[in-house]
């Protein structure tokens, strides 16, 4: 019987897998067997390969010749690299938000910093934040950069976030954000009231939030 590989399921299982690579259950350099895979999310090989498809062209997968696809290797390069183009895009993004978001784009940031103000960061019989919290991180920075005015930069900005959190979560389990002695939620509050303010000072703002978060990690030897 040939399985039906309808979008809704494909969609369901790449975002499955995706979560639990942000999330680092699936940590970098994992191989990603299309039968183990398949047992673990209940799904057939065809649909797997296609999610795996998915996660390579957002580079959180690699397809290595004659043995497969494995969640992408973590490295110092890497991060710096990834970083420098993350503040370069993710901060035009919110540039352009700010000058042509409305009213509502003010009430989607104020309201996405308010779920992640109330969300659980951490528990302490689970590795890296919870998924509350990476769910609410996620939405709040999305919001910020919500009314941008060119999709494909908003594309390339969720691919970067998403690679940063691979590092972010290693960060997290070594408790590098205790080790930097830095007040995370402060940030977010800052990056809420000057965006929604219309103030400049916001791109900065987020460019210090996303090289400190790189500063961290790499100080806190967590790579």
């Amino acid at each position: 019987m040939t399985e039906a590989k309808t979008p809704t399921r494909a969609a369901q299982l790449h975002e499955a897998i995706r979560s639990d690579v942000l999330r680092g259950e699936l940590p970098p350099g994992t191989p990603l067997r299309l039968a183990a895979l398949a047992a673990r999310y209940g799904a057939g090989q065809s649909v797997v390969r296609e999610a795996l498809g998915r996660l390579a062209e957002n580079n959180l997968a690699v397809l290595v010749p004659n043995q497969g696809f494995r969640v992408v290797d973590a490295s110092r390069a890497d991060l710096v690299a990834l970083t420098e183009l993350r503040v370069m895009i993710e901060c035009e993004a919110l540039r352009r938000s700010i000058a042509h978001g409305d009213v509502r784009w003010e009430a989607a940031v104020v309201s996405a910093h308010h779920v992640l103000e109330r969300a659980t960061f951490m528990l302490d019989d689970s590795p890296g934040s919870t998924e509350e919290w990476s769910r609410a991180h996620a939405g709040f920075h999305d919001a910020l950069v919500s009314a941008c005015d060119n999709a494909r930069m908003l594309a390339l900005t969720t691919s970067l976030r998403d690679g940063a959190e691979i590092y972010r979560q290693l960060g997290v389990n070594a408790r590098f954000e205790e080790l930097a002695e830095r007040d995370i939620p402060c940030e977010h509050r800052q990056l809420m009231e000057l965006s929604t303010a219309r103030d400049l000072r916001a791109v900065d703002a987020l460019a210090r939030h996303i090289q400190r978060t790189t500063d961290d990690l790499i100080t806190a030897g967590a790579l």
